[in-house]
């Protein structure tokens, strides 16, 4: 990607963004009791359709807190429901990312819960649609959140219209509405929404037809009757409609209901949005990185100050960008707000720590002092802390960017993201986008906006984070140590955090990395011989009597029927753990996990399982002690006790990819001799990760060539064998290292 000049920022379709269309209001939500609020309100008036992309979704959502007593249900499922009965015109569409069984503790029951659109289609109301979508590349997901009423409004932003994202926007450490649909409460929690109208909301209503129907929702008559309309036919505004107690709210003499909130004013008026869009490429899509470019367009335009609240802070491209405008010594102040953690255990030693080296990196180059990094601090929440989620960047007061994207590699080209922008031309627009970063900046330091406006030059060249005397929010710079340890053990980020689809060649270049390319001919020579060997089997398979035996597919399809029960997932985990205590090889294990499962399920569940068989063997050794770990391994314990003492996690990570030992007696030994019990899970976890994801590609290779021979399955089984022997080769590299 290019970066431009530092001349002004202009929205350029197919460079930047997708699209640029008139929106006649362009309204802001700061936090969930704004959004979910206003939200409803464009709900209630739906007359023709509602619908809505989402990352997660919760049916049991309470949107308002507490029921404004207009008869209207507040949870979102019953919402909907009720608008469905009322409205026989009515039709819903719900768009939800297929996501991976790693999530499945965060979501809403898939067997148990209450959702209308998780019943079986002949349970569920004849015009409320349902999609899952899994039309994307491995570990991607569809991140988009719109929700679009009738094509005359659409909402876009960072806000999943699921649990734990209602919050006030004073973020009281004790808010007692601030509980999920169970009654328990959770931390402060902020984000953004942006809702327009006009030509921007027909164009994502476009956007949601196509991703519909490339999902396989097919082509819905009312979506595209309406996307094909004047923009003016849909979005004129016209009377108000009369509610009734009941709750009834039609349109009178048929006129068209203008469906923006009443109460929320808009931002601006008559404003050109640009639309921004990241799509991997896939099934011969070409991929799609608008939203990296204009962010990166963004940060080259800066002249004064770049604003940025954001979840994340790992995206190569985006740091590049910001430490190139660091080392000028003219440029702008850059100031971001990121949460002081950004999830459980798991991501704060992952993404956390890749966000550290990053930071890192920045200050190393802020010679001019221009680089303020903070977050919220809530003193009376204790460990606990402000989940900063928005996805927002202000420049130089004039240009306004919301949406999805985090500032994350994946978010860049693997996840669908969407991000709309505008950019204000006028005295008028500027002060209104100077007005709402204060109105956040102020916020976040338990202050006003007018107040802030009075000091804010000083706030900013003296690096102030607000007063600490006060119990409210402040600001505190993010300063986080990077344990030399956690460096040197945490994998090439990419792998973490991919900016783009995995293929062979890429995992290839960046696990093995160039200065191993002499070395690629007898790789390639291994591999190809390796395919020949299966292509054999198969041809045996599907043109003799050998493949009357058994069908592959059929075996698979019916193992996969544990994924439709409840009790799947810890039968299949159960079942490995005992496997592996069994000393059945943790290779075959893998391999039936992911000929079981689809690829990604069943890679995730291999991965669990052998994290949980690691540390079910390690206790099973630490009790036993070394006397039997020596009856297996005889001579070879002196050996590993050594190499297993040295180096911690990364000696793990080696040994999980070179197999010295076996899985189950690495286990064991591990134990008798007490390797610290944190490394060797970690060790684990990351050295099985690549091996896993490898001996996935490789069985759903080997089930589709068994089952149609053609280029997409042996491009499969050859890039699993292919990373395959790239991973043990590395492996071997390092252990004699």
């Amino acid at each position: 990607m290019k970066l431009s000049s530092t001349n002004a920022l202009s929205l350029v379709p197919g460079r930047n963004c997708w699209r640029v269309e008139q929106a006649r209001r362009v309204g802001i939500c700061v936090d969930g009791e704004c959004y979910f609020g206003m939200l409803r309100q464009s709900l209630i008036k739906a007359q023709r359709f509602i619908a809505i992309a989402a990352w997660d979704i919760h049916s049991q959502l309470e949107l308002v807190r507490p029921a404004p007593g207009d008869g209207w249900p507040t949870r979102l499922g019953a919402l909907l429901l009720r608008l469905l009965e009322l409205r026989p015109e009515l039709e819903i569409f719900i768009l939800l990312w297929d996501y991976a069984p790693i999530y499945a503790l965060e979501r809403e029951p898939l067997f148990f819960g209450d959702a209308p659109w998780q019943r079986d289609a002949e349970q569920r109301h004849p015009r409320l649609h349902f999609i899952l979508d899994d039309a994307h590349p491995l570990l991607a997901s569809q991140h988009q959140k719109l929700a679009i009423i009738d094509g005359a409004l659409a909402w876009c932003g960072g806000f999943d219209i699921s649990q734990w994202r209602w919050d006030t926007e004073a973020h009281l450490a004790d808010e007692p509405r601030r509980c999920d649909p169970d009654g328990d409460p959770y931390p402060p929690f902020h984000d953004l929404q942006m809702l327009v109208d006009g030509d921007a909301a027909m164009a994502l209503l476009e956007l949601f037809a196509e991703r519909w129907e490339r999902a396989g929702g097919g082509a819905p008559p009312v979506l595209h009757s309406v996307a094909g309309a004047p923009a003016e036919m849909t979005s004129q505004p016209a009377v108000e409609r009369r509610t009734g107690s009941e709750g009834s709210d039609e349109a009178p003499n048929n006129e068209t209901i203008d469906a923006w909130p009443a109460q929320l004013k808009p931002l601006l008026r008559d404003q050109p949005i640009g639309i921004a869009r990241t799509l991997p490429a896939f099934n011969g899509r070409p991929e799609v990185r608008e939203s990296e470019q204009l962010y990166l367009d963004m940060i080259a335009s800066a002249r004064e100050l770049i604003y940025i609240e954001n979840q994340y802070l790992t995206s190569r491209s985006v740091v590049a960008a910001l430490q190139q405008r660091l080392q000028q010594p003219e440029g702008p102040l850059i100031l971001i707000i990121l949460p002081r953690e950004t999830g459980h255990w798991l991501e704060q030693h992952t993404m956390d720590l890749i966000r550290a080296r990053l930071l890192k990196t920045l200050r190393d180059q802020d010679q001019y002092g221009r680089l303020q990094v903070y977050y919220p601090d809530l003193p009376a929440l204790g460990d606990e802390c402000l989940m900063v989620h928005a996805k927002l960047m202000i420049v130089d007061d004039r240009v306004l960017r919301l949406g999805s994207s985090n500032l994350s590699n994946r978010s860049m080209g693997l996840d669908s993201e969407c991000d709309l922008c505008l950019i204000g031309d006028t005295e008028a627009a500027r002060a209104e986008i100077q007005r709402l970063r204060r109105r956040l900046l102020a916020m976040f330091l338990s202050t006003d906006a007018d107040s802030l406006a009075a000091i804010e030059a000083d706030w900013l060249s003296q690096h102030k984070t607000g007063n600490d005397a006060r119990e409210g929010l402040r600001l505190r710079p993010l300063a986080p140590s990077l344990d030399p340890e956690w460096d040197r053990q945490i994998p090439d980020e990419r792998l973490i955090d991919p900016d783009r689809p995995l293929s062979p060649d890429w995992v290839g270049d960046v696990v093995v990395g160039d200065e191993h390319q002499p070395h690629a001919r007898w790789r390639a020579l291994l591999g190809v011989g390796l395919v020949c060997l299966f292509l054999v089997f198969a041809a045996l398979w599907r043109w003799t009597s050998v493949g009357d035996w058994i069908e592959p597919r059929q075996l698979a399809e019916a193992a996969r029927a544990l994924t439709h029960s409840v009790w799947g997932l810890p039968v299949t985990l159960a079942v490995f753990v005992l496997a592996s205590l069994a000393a059945i090889p943790v290779t075959l294990l893998i391999l039936v996990a992911t000929l079981m499962f689809a690829p990604l399920p069943g890679a995730l569940i291999a991965l669990l399982g052998s994290c949980l068989a690691a540390a079910a063997g390690y206790q099973i050794g630490h009790f036993t002690g070394a006397a039997a770990a020596e009856k297996y391994l005889g001579g070879r314990l002196g050996d590993l006790r050594q190499r297993l003492s040295k180096r911690g996690i990364s000696t793990i990570v080696v040994l999980r990819i070179v197999p010295v030992a076996p899985f189950a007696i690495l286990n064991l030994l591990a134990g008798a001799i007490q390797v610290r019990f944190r490394d060797y899970l970690i060790g684990t976890l990351i050295g099985m990760a690549p091996a896993v994801m490898a001996m996935a590609l490789f069985s759903q290779g080997l089930v589709e060539l068994l089952g149609r021979a053609d280029m997409r399955s042996l491009a499969l089984l050859l890039g699993g064998i292919l990373i395959g022997a790239g991973l043990f080769w590395l492996g071997r590299h390092l252990l004699r290292k």
